[in-house]
């Protein structure tokens, strides 16, 4: 396509000297049958002013040959205008403006579930089994993502204290300020916690839980929640 346009643009400049360079040969033959005829004018007054000849001037026939000329002159600068113009429009670029849409992010929240109901009288950490889960907070949520988490607690007879806490599997360590507690609560009471540190990458987390006394304690409902 690019090659035809080449083309066609280079035939028409060819198009439009060959145009000029006729039009400079008319006004070249303009010139010279007018300074011809007023030479023949100047030398016929000159004879007849001396010589008291009167000599009757004939229609130059160059007239008709100079009208021809004039015409076909205004014909050939219309050619040449309309050839001009048609290059013009033929080559005309049009340029269309890029706009460029910037998506806002919009913020909100997920939580992600961390098992459901277990309960244990061990003094040591335990895990909850079904509270195992996987993810990537920076690839998945973005790098101004937070995380905090939140769970409900209870102590069997309301006397005893009740605790747990979110265990790194992959990296084999308890996420820091992740542990929270309740105390001589016989029902289930919510603990939340502030933001944690999470490191980076594709992570094992869970829930571990313990008692203080050997009490039965009872973990429902944690989870997870990221905001971003």
């Amino acid at each position: 396509m690019k090659k035809n346009l080449k083309t066609v643009i280079r035939s028409l400049v060819s198009l439009i000297l060959i145009i000029y360079l006729i039009g400079l040969g008319v006004v070249v033959v303009y010139l010279y049958l007018r300074f011809k005829g007023i030479s023949q004018t100047l030398e016929t007054a000159k004879n007849t002013t001396n010589g008291s000849i009167v000599t009757s001037i004939q229609p130059d026939e160059n007239d008709q040959l100079l009208t021809c000329n004039q015409y076909c002159y205004q014909e050939i600068e219309d050619i040449v205008n309309q050839a001009v113009a048609t290059l013009s429009s033929s080559t005309k670029e049009t340029i269309i403006e890029k706009q460029t849409v910037v998506n806002q992010p919009t913020g909100g929240s997920d939580f992600i579930p961390m098992g459901t109901t277990f309960s244990t009288t061990s003094t040591s950490w335990v895990d909850v089994p079904d509270s195992v889960v996987y993810f990537d907070l920076i690839n998945d949520y973005g790098d101004k993502a937070t995380v905090s988490w939140e769970s409900s607690l209870k102590v069997a007879y309301g006397s005893g204290k009740a605790f747990a806490r979110l265990y790194d599997g992959t990296n084999n360590i308890a996420v820091d300020y992740s542990e929270i507690s309740t105390e001589n609560n016989s029902e289930f009471q919510r603990v939340t916690t502030g933001n944690l540190p999470f490191w980076r990458g594709h992570n094992l987390y869970k829930v571990q839980i313990k008692s203080l006394n050997s009490f039965l304690v009872t973990y429902s409902g944690g989870k997870i929640k990221v905001s971003y």
